[in-house]
């Protein structure tokens, strides 16, 4: 009778909920540094917890079934209930529901403006990323990327961008036996072909019985400096402009 009590005042606390705003998914990120982390990743990638990145229990459950899960533990795991007030609790849901939510859908800080600045200026990333069929080849197209990822992988990418290489875009140096050398990130390979694209954009298509030695070079090929090129302020601009690309509202 008692957990059914506390199940109806979890359901009344949601109908009471606000919608999420941006300072909402940043505090939740603080708190769940501080809470929830030690079990669930730094990312959200799990531990002793489960991954919340890509976990069905996450992207399959409602919000009232998350804050509940929250606000009183899960019986017989090592979830347990959480002394937090009801709005700290919003805020890491907030948090954790943009862990495999599309970037789009979740409120980011920002001024989305000077990120596009940012991106087609200061930050070069025209060079190697096309938007809408503008820009460069070398590395992933963007025009969806706001869709296509969550927010805390468009955040990796760009702060941490040798953490997780996108199929498709390692880099790669391949010598031939003509004593030609081909450098470039490695698009596809099988048994019998290589396919590199080099930072002009050309694609070699290439025999593996032209090939005396190939190597996967560690890091990516996105600069990964952007830490010390950029300002913290500068940072948040440009990663809420990638946020929030899409393919129908690219320009």
């Amino acid at each position: 009778m008692r957990i059914s009590l506390l199940f109806v005042l979890a359901a009344i606390a949601m109908a009471q909920r606000p919608a999420w705003k941006q300072e909402d998914v940043a505090a939740g990120r603080q708190l769940y540094m501080s809470s929830c982390s030690g079990c669930h990743g730094l990312t959200g990638e799990g531990g002793r917890g489960p991954n919340l990145m890509t976990g069905r229990a996450v992207s399959r459950s409602t919000d009232e079934v998350l804050f509940q899960a929250l606000k009183f533990g899960l019986p017989g795991t090592d979830m347990p209930p959480t002394n937090l007030p009801d709005e700290k609790l919003w805020q890491i849901m907030a948090y954790v529901r943009g862990l495999s939510a599309p970037a789009y859908e979740i409120p980011v800080e920002g001024d989305e403006k000077a990120g596009a600045a940012l991106y087609f200026g200061k930050g070069g990333c025209t060079r190697c990323h096309a938007i809408a069929g503008k820009g460069g080849v070398s590395g992933p197209d963007l025009t969806s990327i706001g869709h296509q990822r969550s927010l805390n992988l468009i955040r990796e990418a760009v702060l941490d961008p040798g953490r997780r290489i996108a199929p498709g875009y390692q880099r790669a140096t391949l010598h031939l036996k003509s004593g030609q050398t081909l450098e470039g990130v490695l698009r596809d390979f099988t048994t019998y072909n290589y396919t590199l694209q080099d930072q002009a954009g050309e694609l070699h298509f290439v025999k593996a019985a032209d090939v005396t030695d190939q190597r996967i070079l560690p890091g990516s090929p996105m600069p990964a400096n952007y830490r010390e090129l950029l300002t913290a302020a500068e940072r948040r601009d440009l990663i809420k402009f990638l946020s929030r690309l899409s393919a129908r509202g690219a320009q």
